[in-house]
């Protein structure tokens, strides 16, 4: 997979979308239309990500969009949803665009058989620390389609299999597009009413455009999900990953994923993730990939809540090793059921042995979101 930044305004709207809004239309029993919009105002140090070209600017953008929600109550539930981001520079305005998103997730669970399906397709403009352009914004559109159906064979086995495909398409011609196909499967073993032990196998095909080199994974792993503790849940695994080069050659790590959540109390919660897989470029090149983070989430009180996150990538190129460290606050303020206002501060750190891959970036964000 490759690597990527997660904008500040991605996060900001989100965190702005009230579940308790009234909808802004009925449509029939057992769906909902809601109208949604972000308005977001950063101050932006460096837009191109170039520690030679530093761009600072002022940048506003406004999201209108529609969310339909529907199967509330039944054994099949979902959305679709719909937005177009108008995105403007104060200072570099040839970098002004719109970017469509749009996308449908739906779930399946009669308490013996459980389904997920989902579908988006988003437009990006924006460097990250994987893909940098001197004085411009890369830009790419990325479609992603999953499915992951589970059943029980037993009353202590189950089995998950799942497909998912990631394509990337690229508007400057220098960079490697991508197909990437995932069929993870999964052997669940009950170990206890809350936990189960699992055994698993992944395979991932990359196909790469240009001179990018095609590779087939293996993930062979072991883990275990539910509730480790009265506090603690989430799902890990761990085992051998295999990379094999249709061009020659292979590669073998410790591969392993874990996403775990604790609740501190009612009010404040933290979740834990770390990885360690193989991944492609945006130039094309097979890199290894450590990740960790931790977020840390807070309810002050019924209108305010508060996130703080710190991540670390460390990313092993066949040329350079990247570390690339991000660090987020944010504070949001529940105005009424529908208008929620927020801030936040994003900071990304990128240490290379390769001087023109080095960064260092810093984004204030206001806004306001409204969800009716």
């Amino acid at each position: 997979m490759k690597q990527s930044i997660v904008r500040i305004t991605l996060l900001s709207a989100a965190l702005g979308l009230s579940a308790h809004a009234a909808p802004f239309m009925a449509v029939g029993d057992n769906a909902e239309l809601f109208v949604t919009a972000s308005a977001q105002l950063q101050a932006d140090d460096n837009i191109y990500l170039d520690a030679t070209n530093e761009q600072s600017d002022t940048v506003f953008s406004f999201t209108p969009g529609l969310d339909l929600v529907f199967g509330k109550g039944s054994v099949t539930k979902g959305n679709a949803y719909y937005r177009e981001e108008f995105r403007r520079y104060s200072d570099n305005d040839n970098q002004n665009t719109e970017l469509s998103n749009l996308g449908f997730n739906s779930s399946y669970d009669n308490g013996v058989t459980k389904a997920d399906f989902n579908a988006s397709y988003a437009q990006v403009a924006q460097n990250d620390n994987d893909i940098r352009a001197t004085g411009t914004l890369v830009r790419r559109k990325l479609t992603n389609l999953g499915a992951k159906l589970e059943f029980g064979f037993s009353e202590k086995t189950s089995l998950g299999v799942g497909v998912s495909f990631a394509k990337t398409d690229y508007g400057p011609a220098v960079y490697t597009d991508s197909d990437i196909w995932s069929l993870p499967i999964d052997l669940y073993y009950k170990a206890s009413p809350k936990m189960d032990w699992s055994l698993g196998y992944q395979f991932r095909n990359s196909d790469l455009s240009g001179a990018g080199r095609d590779t087939t994974d293996h993930f062979f792993n072991v883990g275990a999900r539910g509730e480790f503790t009265p506090k603690l849940v989430g799902q890990v695994r761990v085992g051998l990953s295999q990379r094999n080069f249709d061009v020659g050659g292979d590669d073998t790590q410790l591969g392993f994923d874990g996403n775990l959540t604790y609740a501190y109390s009612e009010k404040t919660s933290y979740r834990f993730n770390m990885s360690n897989d193989f991944g492609s470029s945006g130039t094309g090149d097979s890199i290894e990939t450590f990740r960790i983070g931790l977020n840390a989430t807070n309810r002050l009180s019924d209108q305010w809540s508060f996130t703080g996150g710190l991540s670390l990538n460390k990313s092993d190129y066949p040329t350079r090793s990247d570390d690339y460290l991000e660090g987020l606050l944010a504070i949001s303020y529940d105005l009424n059921a529908v208008v929620n206002l927020g801030a936040s501060y994003t900071y990304r750190n990128n240490s290379s042995d390769s001087a023109i891959a080095e960064f260092t970036n810093s984004v204030f964000t206001i806004g306001a979101n409204i969800r009716y």
